[in-house]
Formats: structure tokens, sequence, C-alpha cells
């Protein structure tokens, strides 16, 4: 069974369900946040059980009882990531708050971008991740949104975050050398002229500056509920 699918994450919940916890022993939640550390300081292929364990002082056999394999352990050191996304409190109504989460939610990607490329791992299903699911479900269907609308803005609105931070911290990032070498290349070929003509503009929005007018954008476009 995959680490991260329905069925695994069906098994995952139902078993937090009859795990008790023991008194001095690990918690899933202190296990990934060294994990985390580890990934933040060093990147994903420093990422492994043994480490983990060597960071907390323990045997890596100790961690299975929480993850029983590397794999599990990203998948829940995503969704640890996630229960940082703090809930909207704008009080102005929905756009608002939607805006705000969105830009929430890409404060917490950018803040850990390793982490970044799990996202594409599969579907985002753990208990955090559901939260901010029922978070924004709930904000749309009481602006009086349909259920249908709500899911489709949402999950809109999300995929948008979740595509911009890939960029932002992948290779399609533009620090200000990429910068100073792309308006280089554009100013020497004639054979696309407003590539050429445009090459100053094309370089100066950075990764916000995208981000705030594509989802102002999006959100006018979404209109008010009819």
């Amino acid at each position: 069974m995959k680490a991260g699918s329905a069925a695994w994450w069906r098994e995952r919940y139902a078993a937090r369900e009859r795990q008790r916890p023991r008194a001095g022993g690990l918690e899933l939640t202190r296990i990934t946040q060294v994990a985390l550390e580890i990934v933040d300081a060093e990147g994903l292929p420093a990422l492994t059980m043994r480490r983990v364990a060597q960071e907390m002082g323990v045997r890596h056999t100790s961690l299975y009882r929480h993850v029983a394999s590397r794999d599990e352990l990203l998948v829940e050191l995503l969704d640890h990531v996630l229960g940082a996304v703090r809930p909207p409190e704008t009080g102005h109504g929905w756009r608002a708050d939607l805006e705000q989460v969105a830009w929430e939610f890409r404060r917490v990607l950018l803040a850990h971008p390793a982490i970044v490329p799990l996202l594409t791992m599969g579907q985002l299903l753990g208990p955090h991740a559901l939260r901010g699911r029922e978070i924004g479900l709930g904000l749309l269907i009481r602006a009086g949104w349909t259920p249908s609308q709500a899911v489709q803005i949402y999950l809109t609105v999300a995929h948008f975050v979740i595509g911009t931070a890939l960029l932002d911290t992948g290779g399609a990032a533009r620090g200000t050398e990429e910068r100073t070498a792309m308006r280089e290349l554009f100013a020497g070929l004639p054979q696309f002229p407003l590539v050429r003509e445009l090459a100053e503009p094309l370089n100066l929005p950075d990764g916000d500056q995208e981000f705030h007018f594509g989802l102002t954008a999006l959100l006018n476009g979404i209109g008010d509920p009819r």
C-alpha cells in the first residue's frame, strides 16, 4: 500500500484511534519536527530514519511504531508542515478570508522550500491538510456558495498556490544572477522582437508580485455568490 494514498490514510486514522500514547515514549510530532529541522538545514536527501533517530538520541527501530519507512515519514512530514498554516481572521468576508489563507499557505511553503516537491507525491489527506480543506470549504459555503461551487473554488485557489510555490522554489526560480542572464539572452535575440523589446519588464516582477496579480485576477474572475 502506497504511503500517503487514501487507503493508507484510512488505515492510519483507524490506527491512531486505537493507539494509546506510552508514558515517556516518542511522539509523532517530535519525530516530524526533527525531520523538518534536518530537511530545512540540509535538504531532502539528508533525511533518513537513522539520521532522525540519531538526532533524537534513540534507536532507529524506535521510530517504527509511528512511521514504518522513510516514505511514510515524508508523508507525515508534509502534513506536519501544513499544520503551520493559520486560519484566516480578517472579519471582511469570504474573499478577504480566502485571500489571507492563500497567502498564509504560500508563506508556510516558501518557509520550507525543500518540502515543496513533496506536494506532488499524491493527495493531501493528513489531518492538517483536511483541516485546511474544512476551513476553506466552510468559509465559502457560509458565504453563500453552493457545495459544488465551494469545492471548485477551493481546489482552484489551492492548486494555484501549490503551482506558484513549485515554480518559486524549483529550477524555474529567478534570482538576481538569473534575471541578469535572461535580460542579456533576450537582448541578443532579434528573431523574437517582442521578447527583446520587453526584456526588462519580463524580468521585473518577483514571485510575490506575480502571486498577487494572479490571485487577484483569479478572485476577480470568481466574483460573488449568485
